[in-house]
């Protein structure tokens, strides 16, 4: 194995297994640099109230918000990152969804864009 890289993707999921994806007829050498494993292949994993009410691959962090708060963010890490955990769905996101919203965890930023600049693609 080398220790050379022409480019560094940091990240498997949504982001950065699409641009290794996309590089990987390049003939570039292309390092993928995960911080988790793979998900282990156990029942869990079909078990809707063990991955979403139990939480059972969810990070185990607590972050802090621009105010100070605490708050437990809803992320995996993992190979593949979050899209382990979407099943490829995407619901159309409402105008409310691009502006800053508070949560009981903490605070999601307003989104670079508007909801009007999307809605032509959907």
């Amino acid at each position: 194995m080398t220790s050379r890289f022409d480019i560094i993707v940091i990240g498997s999921g949504a982001g950065g297994g699409t641009v290794a994806h996309a590089l990987a007829c390049t003939g570039a050498r292309i390092l993928v640099v995960e911080r988790g494993d793979f998900i282990p292949q156990e029942a869990e994993n079909w078990d809707p109230e063990a991955v979403w009410k139990h939480l059972r691959y969810r990070i185990n962090e607590h972050w802090v918000d621009e105010r100070g708060r605490e708050f437990r963010p809803y992320t995996h890490y993992c190979v593949g990152g979050n899209t382990k955990f979407w099943g490829s769905v995407l619901y159309r996101l409402r105008r409310e969804d691009f502006e800053e919203i508070a949560h009981v965890d903490g605070i999601s930023p307003a989104w670079p864009i508007t909801y009007d600049t999307l809605e032509p693609y959907y």
